[in-house]
Protein backbone atom coordinates (compact mmCIF):
# COMPACT_ATOMS: atom_id res chain seq x y z
CA UNK A 1 0.00 0.00 0.00
CA UNK A 2 1.50 3.26 -0.79
CA UNK A 3 0.43 6.51 1.90
CA UNK A 4 0.22 9.43 0.23
CA UNK A 5 1.95 12.77 1.81
CA UNK A 6 1.16 16.25 0.84
CA UNK A 7 3.12 17.94 -1.52
CA UNK A 8 3.46 21.73 -2.62
CA UNK A 9 4.12 21.79 -6.17
CA UNK A 10 6.48 24.84 -6.00
CA UNK A 11 6.03 28.58 -7.68
CA UNK A 12 8.41 30.79 -9.05
CA UNK A 13 10.43 32.05 -5.97
CA UNK A 14 13.91 32.07 -4.42
CA UNK A 15 15.41 29.02 -3.71
CA UNK A 16 15.59 29.63 -0.13
CA UNK A 17 17.49 26.27 0.52
CA UNK A 18 20.29 28.05 -1.69
CA UNK A 19 19.97 31.02 0.45
CA UNK A 20 20.87 29.11 3.69
CA UNK A 21 22.87 26.31 2.77
CA UNK A 22 25.18 28.21 0.64
CA UNK A 23 26.57 30.19 3.22
CA UNK A 24 26.58 28.22 5.72
CA UNK A 25 28.49 25.06 4.24
CA UNK A 26 30.87 27.68 3.11
CA UNK A 27 31.81 28.67 6.64
CA UNK A 28 31.96 25.00 7.56
CA UNK A 29 34.65 24.36 4.44
CA UNK A 30 36.33 27.64 5.75
CA UNK A 31 36.81 26.15 9.34
CA UNK A 32 37.65 22.72 7.70
CA UNK A 33 40.10 24.33 5.50
CA UNK A 34 41.69 25.78 8.54
CA UNK A 35 41.96 22.95 10.83
CA UNK A 36 43.67 21.14 7.73
CA UNK A 37 46.25 23.86 7.50
CA UNK A 38 47.08 23.79 11.07
CA UNK A 39 49.98 21.72 12.46
CA UNK A 40 49.02 18.99 13.88
CA UNK A 41 49.95 15.13 15.33
CA UNK A 42 46.57 13.76 14.33
CA UNK A 43 46.87 10.39 12.39
CA UNK A 44 46.84 10.19 8.76
CA UNK A 45 43.39 8.91 8.50
CA UNK A 46 41.96 11.81 10.87
CA UNK A 47 43.86 13.94 8.74
CA UNK A 48 41.82 12.38 5.86
CA UNK A 49 38.86 12.25 7.35
CA UNK A 50 38.86 16.28 7.78
CA UNK A 51 40.12 16.53 4.21
CA UNK A 52 37.06 14.66 3.09
CA UNK A 53 34.41 16.74 5.27
CA UNK A 54 35.83 19.78 3.86
CA UNK A 55 35.53 18.18 0.47
CA UNK A 56 31.63 17.49 1.72
CA UNK A 57 31.06 20.73 2.37
CA UNK A 58 32.43 21.90 -0.90
CA UNK A 59 30.15 19.56 -2.63
CA UNK A 60 26.95 20.51 -1.10
CA UNK A 61 28.18 24.30 -2.37
CA UNK A 62 28.15 22.99 -6.28
CA UNK A 63 25.04 21.03 -5.85
CA UNK A 64 23.47 23.93 -4.43
CA UNK A 65 24.26 26.50 -6.80
CA UNK A 66 23.77 24.49 -9.73
CA UNK A 67 19.88 22.92 -8.76
CA UNK A 68 17.04 24.00 -10.20
CA UNK A 69 13.23 23.78 -8.67
CA UNK A 70 11.50 21.44 -7.47
CA UNK A 71 9.10 19.26 -8.88
CA UNK A 72 7.09 18.83 -5.27
CA UNK A 73 7.95 19.27 -1.78
CA UNK A 74 6.56 18.07 1.35
CA UNK A 75 4.62 19.89 3.23
CA UNK A 76 4.85 18.38 6.76
CA UNK A 77 6.61 20.44 9.40
CA UNK A 78 7.42 17.54 11.74
CA UNK A 79 9.43 15.97 8.50
CA UNK A 80 11.13 18.92 7.83
CA UNK A 81 12.16 19.35 11.08
CA UNK A 82 13.30 16.10 11.58
CA UNK A 83 15.49 16.74 8.51
CA UNK A 84 16.99 19.75 9.62
CA UNK A 85 17.54 17.69 13.16
CA UNK A 86 19.49 14.71 11.58
CA UNK A 87 21.52 17.33 9.52
CA UNK A 88 22.76 19.00 12.55
CA UNK A 89 22.78 16.39 15.18
CA UNK A 90 26.57 15.18 14.65
CA UNK A 91 27.99 18.19 15.17
CA UNK A 92 26.64 18.09 18.67
CA UNK A 93 29.00 14.89 19.45
CA UNK A 94 32.03 16.79 19.52
CA UNK A 95 30.56 18.90 22.29
CA UNK A 96 29.51 15.49 24.71
CA UNK A 97 32.88 13.52 24.07
CA UNK A 98 34.11 12.68 27.67
CA UNK A 99 37.13 11.50 26.83
CA UNK A 100 40.34 10.73 24.49
CA UNK A 101 39.87 6.42 24.37
CA UNK A 102 42.48 4.64 23.70
CA UNK A 103 44.56 3.72 20.39
CA UNK A 104 41.80 0.82 19.23
CA UNK A 105 39.01 2.85 19.55
CA UNK A 106 40.29 5.96 18.08
CA UNK A 107 41.31 3.64 15.25
CA UNK A 108 37.85 2.35 14.68
CA UNK A 109 36.46 5.56 14.70
CA UNK A 110 38.55 7.15 12.04
CA UNK A 111 38.22 4.02 9.66
CA UNK A 112 34.29 4.95 9.93
CA UNK A 113 34.70 8.62 9.95
CA UNK A 114 36.70 8.53 6.81
CA UNK A 115 34.51 5.44 4.81
CA UNK A 116 31.13 7.03 5.98
CA UNK A 117 32.79 10.41 4.98
CA UNK A 118 34.09 8.99 1.46
CA UNK A 119 30.80 7.65 0.62
CA UNK A 120 28.86 10.64 1.22
CA UNK A 121 30.93 12.68 -0.58
CA UNK A 122 30.51 10.06 -3.97
CA UNK A 123 26.80 10.10 -2.64
CA UNK A 124 26.73 13.69 -3.00
CA UNK A 125 28.51 13.91 -5.60
CA UNK A 126 26.08 11.76 -7.37
CA UNK A 127 23.11 13.36 -6.24
CA UNK A 128 24.18 16.92 -7.37
CA UNK A 129 21.54 19.02 -8.16
CA UNK A 130 18.64 17.20 -7.14
CA UNK A 131 20.08 17.75 -3.25
CA UNK A 132 17.76 19.03 -0.83
CA UNK A 133 17.72 18.83 3.19
CA UNK A 134 14.22 18.66 3.53
CA UNK A 135 11.73 16.78 1.25
CA UNK A 136 11.79 17.41 -2.22
CA UNK A 137 11.18 15.58 -5.87
CA UNK A 138 13.30 16.71 -8.59
CA UNK A 139 14.44 13.46 -10.81
CA UNK A 140 14.96 10.37 -10.04
CA UNK A 141 19.24 9.13 -9.44
CA UNK A 142 19.77 5.91 -9.89
CA UNK A 143 23.82 5.31 -10.45
CA UNK A 144 26.69 5.50 -8.38
CA UNK A 145 26.02 4.19 -5.06
CA UNK A 146 22.04 4.68 -5.76
CA UNK A 147 22.24 1.89 -7.91
CA UNK A 148 22.32 -0.04 -4.56
CA UNK A 149 20.15 1.94 -2.11
CA UNK A 150 17.68 4.77 -2.24
CA UNK A 151 19.60 6.91 0.51
CA UNK A 152 23.06 6.13 0.63
CA UNK A 153 23.88 9.82 1.57
CA UNK A 154 21.48 9.09 4.88
CA UNK A 155 23.86 5.91 5.19
CA UNK A 156 26.80 7.57 4.56
CA UNK A 157 26.03 9.76 7.69
CA UNK A 158 24.70 6.96 9.55
CA UNK A 159 28.99 5.37 9.52
CA UNK A 160 30.51 8.65 9.74
CA UNK A 161 28.48 9.58 13.23
CA UNK A 162 28.84 6.02 14.60
CA UNK A 163 32.33 6.90 14.27
CA UNK A 164 32.40 10.38 16.04
CA UNK A 165 30.23 8.53 18.74
CA UNK A 166 32.88 5.63 19.59
CA UNK A 167 35.13 8.59 19.32
CA UNK A 168 33.60 10.30 22.01
CA UNK A 169 33.71 7.52 24.19
CA UNK A 170 30.08 8.71 26.03
CA UNK A 171 26.79 6.78 26.54
CA UNK A 172 24.68 9.50 25.93
CA UNK A 173 26.68 10.39 22.89
CA UNK A 174 25.40 6.74 21.61
CA UNK A 175 21.86 7.47 22.48
CA UNK A 176 22.00 10.29 20.36
CA UNK A 177 23.62 8.14 17.49
CA UNK A 178 20.45 6.14 17.79
CA UNK A 179 18.02 9.08 18.11
CA UNK A 180 19.95 10.09 14.44
CA UNK A 181 19.65 6.62 13.18
CA UNK A 182 15.94 6.44 13.57
CA UNK A 183 15.55 10.42 12.54
CA UNK A 184 17.24 9.31 9.39
CA UNK A 185 14.98 6.23 8.82
CA UNK A 186 11.78 8.77 9.57
CA UNK A 187 13.36 11.30 6.85
CA UNK A 188 14.07 8.56 4.25
CA UNK A 189 10.12 7.26 4.23
CA UNK A 190 8.79 10.87 4.41
CA UNK A 191 10.67 11.61 1.56
CA UNK A 192 9.58 8.85 -0.41
CA UNK A 193 6.20 9.39 0.04
CA UNK A 194 7.10 12.83 -1.78
CA UNK A 195 8.88 11.24 -4.53
CA UNK A 196 6.77 7.99 -5.27
CA UNK A 197 4.13 11.49 -5.60
CA UNK A 198 5.89 13.37 -7.86
CA UNK A 199 7.78 11.18 -10.06
CA UNK A 200 6.64 8.26 -11.58
CA UNK A 201 9.57 6.28 -12.18
CA UNK A 202 10.64 5.76 -8.77
CA UNK A 203 8.15 3.60 -8.20
CA UNK A 204 10.10 1.14 -10.02
CA UNK A 205 13.35 2.14 -9.15
CA UNK A 206 12.30 1.56 -5.37
CA UNK A 207 11.23 -1.83 -5.98
CA UNK A 208 15.06 -2.88 -7.04
CA UNK A 209 16.68 -1.17 -4.49
CA UNK A 210 17.56 -1.47 -0.68
CA UNK A 211 16.76 1.43 1.23
CA UNK A 212 19.51 2.01 3.32
CA UNK A 213 21.98 -0.95 2.91
CA UNK A 214 22.80 -3.05 0.12
CA UNK A 215 20.14 -6.28 0.10
CA UNK A 216 18.83 -5.19 3.68
CA UNK A 217 14.76 -3.94 3.55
Amino acid sequence: MVVRTAVRVPSRRLDLGRLIMVPLATLMLIAGAMVLRQPSDASTLRWIGTALVAVFYAVIIWAYLRRGPAKATGTSVVAHVAAIVATLTPFAFPLLTRGTGGVGRLLIADVLLVAGTAWSVWSLWTLGRNLSIIAQARDVVDHGPYRWVRHPLYTGEIVSSLGLAIAADNLLVGGVWLILVGLQIYRARREEQVLIGALPAYTSYRTRTAALLPGVF
